[in-house]
């Protein structure tokens, strides 16, 4: 069982809010928070001075983090580790080893994907573990855990996964499912009926509601369904190179991020091992 959650920390924004979400997930779970930051090796600054003032920099963030976070969390484990390397590929490989890593974006809700973090863009992409995005705002009230369903084994990874995540905050889990205008919608009905059957029979404890968008594809429809949500889970095929639901559907959601949003991947599980 995998005992921490590694949250990557930026160092050219304010990544407070995403190692807060990191740390809350972690104290809540009984698990611990590992705070990484990934300098580029030297070749890739100008100068030499350059590279050990950001050395410099990166050893005061994980200190003055480190020191927020167990005083805001006196019960949580927290370990910090500097690493040298590309940051994007440093973290991605790492993300197997971790129940669940944390990024950052700069895109908020409500905007377009011009401002989305490249790091944390390639991180999401590339991880072959779960992967967690956080916006870098977010409004005071939110309600519900989303999941887009489509019948896939994926996507009813994800349903578990989303499903531990409703039953561990006391939220709503709003089961999502939209495959555009031109859909049947008797299959496509038939998709939330298997999928309302399967979180009532697993997880008694959780209230579950099914939502058929007929209007939107997925991709449109999980990002409405976002706006006003606690966190947004959708399932990803493959083990690393991401293509969820329809193909772009993730990297869809991605550029237009609206909430916290995990990423699962198969054979990975979520907060109650489901």
């Amino acid at each position: 069982m995998k005992k921490q959650i590694l949250v990557a920390l930026d160092g050219f924004r304010a990544s407070g809010h995403v190692a807060d979400w990191a740390a809350a997930r972690a104290d809540s779970l009984g698990v611990g928070l590992a705070l990484v930051h990934v300098v580029p090796k030297e070749w890739a600054y100008p100068r030499q001075s350059d590279h050990q003032m950001a050395l410099l920099r990166a050893e005061d963030l994980l200190g003055s983090e480190t020191s927020r976070l167990e005083e805001a969390f006196p019960g949580l484990a927290v370990t910090q580790h500097r690493l040298s390397g590309e940051p994007a590929e440093t973290i991605a490989l790492l993300s197997s080893d971790y129940e669940l890593v944390v990024v950052g974006t700069d895109c908020g809700p409500g905007t377009e994907g011009q401002g989305y973090g490249s790091v944390s863009f390639q991180v999401a992409v590339t991880s072959t573990g779960n992967v967690a995005v956080i916006p870098a705002a977010r409004p005071s009230v939110r309600e519900g855990v989303v999941v887009g369903v489509d019948g896939s084994a994926e996507s009813l990874n994800a349903m578990d996964y989303g499903a531990g995540e409703a039953l561990r905050l006391g939220e709503d889990l709003i089961l999502i499912h939209a495959s555009g205008p031109n859909a049947q919608l008797a299959g496509d009905a038939d998709v939330l009926d298997v999928a309302l059957q399967r979180v009532n029979r697993q997880y008694p404890g959780v209230t579950a509601k099914a939502r058929l968008d007929p209007a939107h594809g997925p991709g449109e429809a999980l990002v409405d369904a976002a706006r006003d949500a606690q966190l947004l889970v959708i399932g990803c095929k493959g083990r690393g190179g991401l293509r969820v639901l329809l193909g772009s559907v993730a990297q869809h959601v991605l550029l237009h991020v609206q909430c916290p949003t995990i990423l699962t991947r198969a054979g990975e599980k979520g907060a109650r091992g489901s």
